[in-house]
């Protein structure tokens, strides 16, 4: 009959090094389990000798070792993860979500899900510059979104936002983080001067929709909001992979 030591000898030397071999393909368990069924079913007029048993407990030794490295490396790998975001929380971190999606938020806490940390953000509204041209011009503008509840409600928030601070500003605006909402969301718009009358300048029919590019001149801005709705402080929890962050501002002093 075959001997373990037989099914696990060592690659040939036209396998690359590292290659996976009957033995390292094994855990501690299935080891003990397959020598113990040799054991049971050696030929008992030609058993094992002592040098071919001492062979088998040194590989067991091996595999016993290499499953304890593996185990404690994964623990260290982990916590080494787990310091690292928690020392995140507080700081205003841009990252990607699972679905691709760019968002921008402080870090609220960190849990672990399928042994790796997860990042929760708090994501509010903010404007940034869009990648096209359009017809803003510069200035200060306030931005006022508008929906109803399912009550026929009305609520909104603003966002404001001035050219001057945003980097590479060419005549778009874009607004990131909008909440989710159970209806169409409309969007109003102040002139270069950040007051007067909110006119519209888009309607978003989809209430999934988390983000808007506005390249609308204030000549071409349409019906002035003429409601009060109620406003509302909005933020979203969005929860990260560690590895998926982007940029990291650190929390203040």
């Amino acid at each position: 009959m075959s001997q373990i030591a037989a099914a696990a000898n060592s690659p040939t030397a036209d396998q690359p090094f590292g290659s996976a071999s009957a033995l390292n393909d094994l855990d501690l368990n299935s080891f003990l389990e397959l020598m113990i069924a040799e054991l049971q079913n050696q030929d008992p007029l030609n058993p094992l000798d002592n040098a071919q048993l001492l062979q088998q407990i040194s590989q067991i030794r091996e595999v016993g070792a290499t499953e304890q490295l593996t185990q404690t490396l994964g623990s260290v790998l982990l916590g080494q993860n787990i310091a690292s975001a928690t020392n995140l929380i507080g700081a205003q971190v841009t990252a990607l979500t699972d679905d691709g999606e760019r968002v921008s938020g402080p870090v609220r806490r960190v849990t672990i899900d399928g042994g790796q940390p997860r990042i929760d953000l708090a994501v509010g509204p903010l404007a940034a510059a869009g990648t096209e041209e359009g017809d803003i011009e510069e200035g200060a503008y306030v931005y006022q979104v508008v929906w109803n509840g399912t009550d026929g409600q009305e609520f909104s928030f603003d966002v404001a936002t001035n050219t001057a601070n945003l980097s590479d500003f060419n005549g778009t605006i874009q607004l990131r983080n909008l909440p989710e909402t159970d209806g169409e969301k409309r969007i109003y718009r102040t002139d270069a001067t950040g007051e007067g009358d909110r006119q519209l300048v888009a309607t978003l029919p989809n209430g999934t929709t988390t983000s808007f590019i506005d390249s609308v001149a204030n000549s071409r801005r349409q019906a002035t909001l003429t409601t009060t709705p109620q406003q509302l402080g909005v933020a979203r929890r969005v929860t990260v992979n560690l590895s998926n962050i982007a940029q990291i501002e650190p929390p203040p002093n």
